[in-house]
């Protein structure tokens, strides 16, 4: 096959389509939350997953209070750049607080950054539970009480609602907290799904055997290592909370292959190894992970490889992450030479990606990188790492001086600008200027020392450490 066609085919691989209805088939979340340490952890996965659209967050009062709860999840919302999700506080308070309230409150304002993406607006039934893209699922880590209330006040919205799935079996602490709002929507005729830990359901004992490893560079596994960094929430993780409970109600809704149904008609998960796989990939990934539209796979067989890229690809793929790996294999197709610059781009895209919390194509980028190569070469990069294409209106170049690598990212309003550090544009720049001392331009041997010095790139330059970051203060 000519490679310029293969190339061509490899974009459609990278770049999922612009609008949902071309995507197929959405999970159009609302979730309720009484904003406790275990909703928050499923919070975070949750917003950072590509696989579901959530479109508001319900605060209904339980292990937090109202005024509390709906703090803690504005807080989150603001420091995962989801100003799009609708924040609603919910219905008012359904039994005594609980003893522990104060303490959880405490816990979470002391343990989540501060910053915000706006107060809670003031509970709309009609509104909070339904959106304009198809039926939502309605994911409840709290009481029922708000969507009790809602279906009892504008009885039409259940018209908009697929399923409503409960973290916790039907006498669990959700439940008994308003069991009169469960009987209200047992009573509305929406199908009511309770997701609970089983046998297969709980934490990975080694966490219990010292400090819980998280790994990625995403948002959310930056919160919870915050989070789960602190002894006392530590502690209450691990202890009251030992099994899996908001967060499989979450994975039930993303991925429900992974679970089996009990006699007593409750979900829980089939595979514990699965389940751990998918809570790492969850955090690991963030909202990055693409699903690939031509390949069946990404860890492509050995004789697919050049050699040199095949001796390197287990290492690569470790250091750098699975969504890098593919990233760089397509766009060094497209840009048919495998240098430094639009190594640097990828990993610069997807860093930018990794910093707002931003899934493919969905970032506007301006690129004031230098007018022409060598450097201009990491736009190649830079568009095939955040799927921001020319053809979506996403990116643009605005030529800067020469040498510059400075590209700046925004999504959601919020912007960060990102430019290689000058110790590692240094490097690159005296690896050239010993190639040409030696070799010319029309040498071979030339061309196989440039793509050498990319291949250390993309290996060893972690896109965490390479970068120097200026975040743009927001429009007021």
């Amino acid at each position: 096959m000519n490679r310029r066609w293969f190339a061509a085919l490899l974009v459609l691989a990278l770049l999922p389509p612009a609008r949902a209805d071309e995507e197929g088939p959405h999970t159009y979340l609302v979730i309720d939350t009484d904003a406790g340490l275990d909703d928050v952890v499923a919070l975070t996965l949750v917003l950072q997953e590509p696989a579901v659209d959530v479109e508001a967050i319900v605060v209904t009062p339980g292990a937090s209070g109202a005024v509390g709860g709906a703090t803690t999840v504005a807080r989150l919302l603001g420091r995962m750049n989801r100003s799009d999700v609708a924040l609603f506080a919910g219905s008012p308070e359904a039994a005594t607080p609980p003893p522990f309230r104060a303490a959880a409150e405490e816990m979470l304002g002391r343990l989540l950054p501060s910053g915000s993406a706006g107060a809670a607006r003031p509970f709309d039934p009609a509104v909070a539970y339904t959106c304009d893209h198809g039926k939502t699922t309605v994911l409840v880590l709290g009481p029922l009480g708000s969507l009790a209330s809602a279906l009892l006040t504008k009885p039409g919205i259940r018209a908009g609602i697929e399923a409503v799935v409960v973290s916790g079996s039907p006498d669990g602490w959700n439940a008994r907290r308003d069991p009169e709002a469960v009987a209200v929507v047992r009573e509305s005729g929406l199908p009511l799904t309770f997701v609970v830990p089983g046998a297969e359901g709980t934490k990975p004992a080694a966490w219990s055997e010292g400090p819980m490893a998280i790994s990625g560079h995403t948002i959310g596994a930056g919160i919870l290592r915050r989070l789960l960094g602190d002894k006392a929430a530590f502690a209450h993780y691990l202890g009251p909370l030992a099994p899996y409970h908001d967060e499989l109600a979450f994975l039930y809704c993303a991925e429900p292959d992974r679970f089996r149904k009990r006699e007593d008609g409750a979900m829980e998960p089939g595979d514990r190894a699965g389940i751990e796989a998918a809570f790492s990939a969850a955090l690991r990934g963030g909202r990055l992970r693409r699903k690939p539209v031509v390949f069946s796979r990404t860890d492509f067989p050995p004789e697919f490889l050049a050699p040199d890229v095949r001796e390197r690809q287990a290492a690569i793929r470790a250091k750098n992450g699975e969504e890098e790996w593919f990233a760089q294999i397509l766009m060094n197709e497209i840009h048919e030479h495998l240098g430094a610059w639009s190594i640097v781009g990828v990993k610069m895209a997807i860093r930018a990606a990794e910093l707002l919390n931003a899934p493919p194509h969905s970032m506007e980028v301006v690129s004031f990188s230098a007018a022409g190569p060598p450097v201009s070469c990491m736009n190649d990069g830079v568009i095939v790492g955040s799927g921001s294409t020319p053809g979506r209106g996403l990116f643009r170049h605005e030529p800067g001086p020469p040498g510059s690598t400075r590209v700046k990212f925004t999504m959601n309003g919020r912007s960060v600008v990102l430019a290689l550090k000058p110790e590692y544009r240094n490097l690159i720049a005296a690896r050239i200027a010993e190639l040409l001392e030696e070799h010319t331009l029309e040498d071979e041997a030339y061309w196989l020392g440039v793509r050498e010095m990319g291949l250390v790139i993309w290996q060893d330059w972690h896109r965490t450490e390479i970068f120097d970051a200026e975040a743009v203060p927001e429009p007021r």
